[in-house]
């Protein structure tokens, strides 16, 4: 019999797997091994090197793309306050006359006229291409020179009654043409109303984005005809964004160049604001990293290939191979050290982006600071009009007598109402959110707002047949009077109209350091889910028609910013089908002293009759209105345009210069004075004190200072007709007409004296 032998572990192992005989192999020859070990660190470190130069050339490329779109989104939202008065008045008018024709331009109304003529910017062009009223226009493009191509292209049936826009000249000055097709009855197109907004209001935007030569922004139509900036003259037909929409296109040719193109669309109008980077500009920094890159790639290569060719030689000894691997130790901590420069490197440029953000929030500031100077101005500019429509309507309503024409004016007035109401409640809202308001924080009786409270709206609530009563309460409060009083206000509004029956009560809980104001009301009450919608702007349930006798959605609005800007926590409870409870929760600081009561005396009635009345006011139209105001409750008037022109009337000999009773005067005045000013310069002039009325717009607490520290009352526009009345009456019954002249009344003073 043969003798059997079971095969070696190491046989079968040898005969399953090569694998393992390689790897044996190199392990058991030192220098296989180093040149294998060197290898794959020269292969892993290439390997980290390129990705890593990946990565940032993708965030190179990717934070250009965002910075494009960022720089889109605010030049737009700085073109759009550019355009926005130009787009209202081209909607307002040409939506006016559009399906009606060219010829409803002659119907236009007063306050439109006024508007187009201070505008002074509209051009109207009949089909035919003559122009029926404004400047003459020029389009830039060489087919569209007299405008006919423009007007009598076809349009898709959705644009035919949109505003289209076109660069070229009005009047000689480069401007952007923002049209609007006209037609008649039947539909058919008889024209066009233009309105150019001139190039060089989009000059200072235009200098505030040009601060990087990189990068270039305009306005552009979607067919990328420029219409405004310093990019390229057009970009080819850029991609379809619906209204709003922004989009970056990582690959454009722009004027010949491949750049990074940015582009956000305007809401209302088929523009573009276009922001180009070029990818070259943006890829320097990228290219100049990569070279480094490599020059440290290749340093580490060749140093894995010293430090493998010094093994090799030095493996027959053992000190040598210390050595190598002592020089191997070096060789990583000096790539530590430029991980650690790398990330000192990533380091400042975090530094800088924190420094780029603090800048961006210091121009954020001067942004508000500049919206709430903005606020200023329209807080008084729009008042204005309003005055002098209010006073056209009151005296409008005094002279006719058919009764068809009165219910037109009533209408007339129901429409002034509404608009007062609007642009009060409009500019309250700006104003508070712009920052303006500063709290008068002062020891208030809440006694005193419950009163106030009680007065104003007792005849609302019995016109509903509503119960309004408030809890007596003797607590002194740390608030703003007029700020409180206005947020109570608003809720008790609130509740008496959403309150068919039953009643409206406001009371005060006492709970430790506060002092918690509440309105209930019996009302159908609010559902658990809309209870944080009622604050938000415009927010109004159960009128989806919009019906502006219901309100115009903004009084909880304010209430919530009012809140806040007192630091005064507010809360909401209701049960629908049983009512709802606001609550403000306001510092207790102490309890209020009982008074005993004073008896006060009933005024005298106001005096009124025929006075010499000197109106100083520098708009014609404010003037007139207020002068034929006048003299439709038989005063005498005399006007002036500003206080020098005032002053100058007294110029003559005594006798011979005007003696008015009172002087009403604007505020703000052309020249040296203001009108509080041009009342005391008229009592000095007259050797005796002038009563003064001061109408303005200008909300600003200095300006009630003023007036008080100088005796003048003081009462801001739009004023109505009879508050007008009253405020007169009242001054001159404090001035009998029978007073004696300059001289004798001198003479009285110097007896006293």
């Amino acid at each position: 019999m043969s003798e059997f032998r079971m095969p070696s572990p190491e046989g079968a192992a040898d005969s399953r797997s090569p694998t393992s005989k390689l790897l044996r192999g190199i392990a058991s020859s030192p220098r296989a091994l180093l040149t294998v070990l060197c290898t794959t660190l020269a292969l892993l470190g290439t390997a980290s090197w390129a990705a890593v130069t990946v990565l940032d050339y993708r965030d190179t490329l990717e934070r250009a793309e965002e910075h494009a779109r960022r720089t889109a989104v605010l030049f737009d939202s700085h073109a759009r306050g550019v355009l926005e008065s130009s787009v209202n008045l081209l909607e307002r008018v040409a939506g006016r006359m559009d399906g009606r024709g060219i010829g409803a331009w002659a119907e236009r109304s007063l306050t439109e006229a006024m508007a187009v003529e201070r505008f002074g910017r509209m051009t109207l062009i009949a089909a035919d291409g003559s122009v029926r009223f404004g400047p003459s226009v020029a389009f830039a493009e060489p087919e569209t020179a007299d405008g006919l191509s423009l007007l009598l292209r076809p349009l898709p049936p959705d644009d035919e009654h949109a505003i289209q826009a076109a660069a070229g000249h009005m009047a000689g000055q480069p401007s952007i043409l923002l049209v609007r097709r006209i037609h008649g009855v039947t539909g058919a197109l008889e024209g066009a109303l233009l309105v150019a907004v001139p190039v060089s209001a989009l000059t200072s935007l235009l200098n505030a984005f040009a601060d990087d030569p990189q990068r270039h922004v305009g306005l552009y139509r979607p067919d990328g005809v420029r219409l405004a900036g310093d990019a390229a003259g057009s970009l080819g037909i850029l991609p379809r964004l619906e209204p709003g929409a922004e989009q970056v296109e990582a690959e454009w040719t722009v004027g010949g160049e491949r750049s990074i193109l940015g582009l956000k669309r305007m809401t209302r109008l088929p523009v573009l604001s276009a922001v180009a980077i070029s990818q070259s500009a943006v890829l320097a920094p990228w290219y100049t990293r990569m070279e480094r890159g490599l020059v440290v790639v290749a340093a580490g290569i060749a140093a894995l290939a010293a430090l493998s060719l010094l093994g090799m030689a030095s493996l027959r000894r053992e000190a040598a191979a210390r050595d190598a691997l002592t020089n191997a130790n070096a060789q990583l901590e000096l790539a530590n050290a430029q991980l650690e420069q790398r990330v000192e490197e990533r380091t400042a440029a975090l530094s800088s982006a924190n420094l780029k953000l603090s800048r961006a929030l210091e121009e954020k500031e001067r942004a508000n600071q500049a919206k709430g100077r903005f606020l200023s101005a329209a807080n008084h500019d729009l008042r204005q009009p309003f005055q002098a429509l209010r006073l056209f309507h009151h005296i409008l309503m005094e002279r006719l007598a058919d009764p068809r024409d009165r219910g037109i004016a009533e209408k007339m007035g129901e429409a002034l109402d509404a608009g007062e109401k609007l642009l009060h409640a409009l500019l309250e809202v700006a104003t508070l959110d712009a920052g303006v308001v500063r709290p008068q924080l002062a020891d208030v009786p809440v006694s005193a707002v419950l009163e106030d409270l009680v007065n104003e709206f007792r005849g609302m609530a019995e016109e509903k047949g509503l119960e309004l009563r408030a809890m007596p309460a003797r607590m002194v409060i740390r608030t703003d009077r007029t700020l409180l009083t206005r947020m109570l206000g608003d809720l008790v509004r609130n509740a008496i109209r959403f309150t068919e029956a039953g009643r409206v009560t406001i009371g005060c809980r006492h709970r430790g350091r506060w002092l918690r104001i509440e309105v209930w009301d019996t009302g159908a009450g609010i559902p658990p889910e809309q209870l944080d919608n009622i604050f938000e702007d415009f927010v109004q349930l159960g009128n989806p028609e919009r019906d502006r006798r219901q309100g115009l959605g903004l009084g909880l609005a304010k209430v919530r910013r009012k809140a806040a800007l007192l630091g005064h926590a507010l809360e909401v409870r209701s049960l629908p089908g049983r009512g709802s409870v606001f609550a403000v929760n306001v510092p207790v600081v102490g309890t209020e002293r009982l008074q005993a009561p004073v008896t006060v005396q009933d005024a005298a009635p106001a005096e009124t009759g025929d006075r010499l009345i000197l109106v100083v006011e520098d708009d014609p139209v404010q003037r007139d209105a207020v002068r034929l105001l006048l003299e439709s409750w038989g005063h005498r008037v005399i006007d002036a345009v500003d206080g020098e022109s005032a002053l100058a009337l007294f110029a003559g000999s005594a006798g011979q210069a005007p003696d008015p009773d009172m002087v009403v005067s604007d505020f703000r005045l052309p020249g040296r004075y203001t009108g509080v000013q041009t009342v005391t310069k008229i009592g000095e002039r007259l050797g005796r004190a002038v009563p003064g009325l001061i109408l303005t717009g200008d909300t600003a607490p200095e300006r009630i200072r003023d007036a008080v520290a100088t005796g003048c009352r003081l009462l801001h526009k739009p004023v109505t007709p009879d508050d007008l009345r009253d405020a007169i009456a009242a001054i001159l019954s404090e001035r009998p007409a029978g007073r004696p002249a300059d001289g004798e009344q001198r003479l009285e003073d110097q007896s006293v004296a």
